[in-house]
């Protein structure tokens, strides 16, 4: 479909797709994205996976889709970080923007800050100019419900994506090298969407 295209696709399921190292994820996310399930009357497809690093474990989830799906060469999916919180009550904002992002051919994320106190949505892609992360004033500044966004990172992202990709890092994380490598996916914030990040921190004395 054209990028400009306003008609839903077809979408037999809901792919949830979260990279681990310990095969962990938070259960309140996964009950809100259950409700996410029976609302859009889709079947869940969770895909929980492994790996030493975070590329090898997308790849690894990329690799279980493409069993399920052998004969597709993209699939619309949620991307969801184990350690990120989805708050009671997000349901409905969930599946809203979900059908808003199929119906105009979109990838759409929420926000939540990384382990550095920043918003985890830039403004720039990159890799010229420098990244600029969203301040909190800047995102009140943003229209609702879904404004663009260039780059953002894997925590909650719902897209089509494409299962040829592999992801790769090196001292840039695997997130924006997949940016980098996909100029044309358009990405738009969910505003209304409110996220919790569990993000492990080593303490040092």
């Amino acid at each position: 479909m054209s990028s400009g295209s306003t008609t839903t696709p077809s979408v037999d399921s809901f792919i949830v797709a979260i990279p681990t190292h310990d095969r962990r994820a938070i259960v309140q996310s996964l009950m809100e994205l259950g409700r996410v399930s029976e609302i859009l009357k889709r079947p869940m497809h969770l895909t929980v996976s492994e790996g030493s690093n975070i590329p090898r474990s997308r790849n690894s989830a990329i690799d279980q889709i493409q069993y399920q799906y052998p004969d597709a060469a993209t699939k619309w999916m949620l991307w969801l970080d184990s350690d990120i919180v989805i708050l009671h009550d997000s349901a409905e904002i969930i599946v809203d923007a979900i059908r808003w992002a199929e119906a105009n051919q979109v990838a759409v994320t929420g926000n939540y800050r990384m382990n550095t106190g920043e918003n985890v949505l830039l403004s720039t892609r990159g890799p010229r100019p420098e990244p600029h992360h969203f301040t909190d004033d800047e995102l009140v500044a943003l229209p609702r419900p879904y404004p663009p966004v260039a780059l953002t990172g894997f925590g909650f992202l719902y897209l089509e994506q494409p299962l040829s990709y592999r992801f790769h890092a090196d001292v840039v994380g695997e997130d924006i090298h997949f940016w980098w490598d996909h100029p044309h996916i358009r990405l738009h914030w969910i505003t209304d969407l409110h996220l919790g990040h569990h993000k492990a921190v080593i303490l040092t004395s």
